[in-house]
């Protein structure tokens, strides 16, 4: 590339990256305040939150690829416009192909990594967060226990112990309060406690010298002393449980290409539907790349800020609606999977081609699309003007 190209492509590039960091930084944060709170919650080291984190990255970045480079070649073009450098790149000679080559460059850059990220990275990285969080939640909250404190961590179940000793993980001094069964609380008490796991891995903790109350439904009292005491939890103690994939999105390529040909028509067609759309999405982000750059050259000095945001999210918005339409007629069967995610595609691949018509000619949408009203308006106007002087 020439010396205006590498400008191009590096100007447009930095602009998109910032928009991509933004963007996923702020559809992320309500999900990253839930971690947060389950992290605090589950008292759980900071690397596991950080893990969490990283693993939800590529789902979001799914989403905001195709929005940051609009955005991104909007707003540097529009600058350009503004500064009247676009002005003097045309004067000069450049065409609109010419300055199209930099962000092609960029638009396949992106669309191959919106490839990787629907191929390889998003179905490994959601089946890996599904895997540590539903760990997370499902954890041994006796290794977080708070000596001298009623923790009430799991449901149901309140747990004060007087010492925890960290070493063997011994419990002393152990208050139970269970209310797990409806009607029918339990009190035990033990001097000491140990918790373990069965032979399915289900956590419980075995009491030593204690003593049990509870009042049966009946209402009457009881009480028992033990010597060993066995009270499950209902809890996994793995920090990752063995967990088997449940949903179409966490299938990688062979899977999902095994899943195609299943028994069933239902897995079929979600699997129809997954394909379909692991190739449609990257080409939607192709083709809002592309589509940038005729709306961007159409700006002028006196355009502002403005005019690439709102573009921007218009076509987004259309886009948007026409993907999700799709993929709702082709998940009710209306129309096959094929039709549903691509006609979108299609109809904005014919829209891109109509706007480097136009832009070509140097026309826009304004004087293309309402032509007859503007000629009205116009020679209303010069006849007013005619009868007044």
């Amino acid at each position: 590339m020439n010396r205006i190209s590498r400008y191009l492509f590096f100007d447009c590039a930095q602009t998109a990256l910032l928009a991509l960091t933004v963007l996923t930084l702020l559809l992320m944060l309500p999900q990253v305040l839930l971690l947060v709170d389950v992290w605090i919650n589950k008292g759980a080291s900071f690397a596991i939150l950080r893990q969490l984190v990283l693993y939800a990255i590529p789902q979001f970045m799914v989403g905001t690829l195709p929005m940051a480079l609009l955005l991104g070649t909007l707003l540097t073009l529009g600058r350009l416009a503004r500064d009247s450098e676009l002005i003097v790149m045309r004067s000069c000679g450049l065409s609109l192909w010419q300055l199209a080559r930099p962000v092609g460059v960029l638009v396949v850059l992106f669309t191959l990594l919106s490839l990787l990220l629907n191929w390889i990275w998003v179905p490994g990285a959601y089946y890996q967060f599904k895997v540590l969080k539903r760990a997370l939640l499902s954890s041994n909250t006796m290794l977080t226990l708070q000596s001298r404190t009623f923790n009430r961590s799991i449901p149901g179940l309140t747990l004060y112990v007087e010492h925890q000793d960290p070493l063997s993980g011994r419990l002393d001094g152990v208050l139970v309060h269970d209310q797990r069964i409806p009607n029918e609380s339990v009190t035990i008490t033990a001097r000491h406690a140990y918790p373990h796991t069965d032979p399915e891995r289900n956590a419980a903790l075995l009491l030593e010298e204690g003593t049990r109350h509870w009042i049966t439904r009946s209402g009457q009292y009881r009480h028992m002393q033990f010597a060993r005491f066995n009270l499950e939890l209902h809890l996994i103690l793995d920090l990752v449980p063995q967990y088997h994939k449940e949903e179409i999105d966490e299938l990688d390529p062979y899977e999902l290409y095994a899943a195609l040909h299943s028994d069933t028509a239902e897995q079929q067609l979600a699997a129809r539907l997954e394909w379909h759309r692991r190739l449609a999405f990257p080409m939607a982000t192709c083709i809002m790349g592309l589509i940038a750059l005729p709306l961007g050259v159409q700006q002028s000095h006196r355009s502002g800020r403005e005019f690439g945001v709102i573009a921007a999210m218009l076509i987004l918005i259309g886009h948007f609606l026409l993907l999700s339409g799709g993929e709702a007629l082709a998940g009710r069967q209306l129309v096959s999977p094929m039709v549903g995610l691509w006609l979108p595609n299609l109809i904005m691949a014919g829209l891109t081609l109509w706007t480097y018509r136009l832009a070509t000619f140097g026309r826009t949408f304004l004087e293309l699309g309402w032509p007859r009203l503007i000629r009205r308006t116009r020679h209303k106007t010069v006849t007013t003007d005619k009868r007044t002087h």
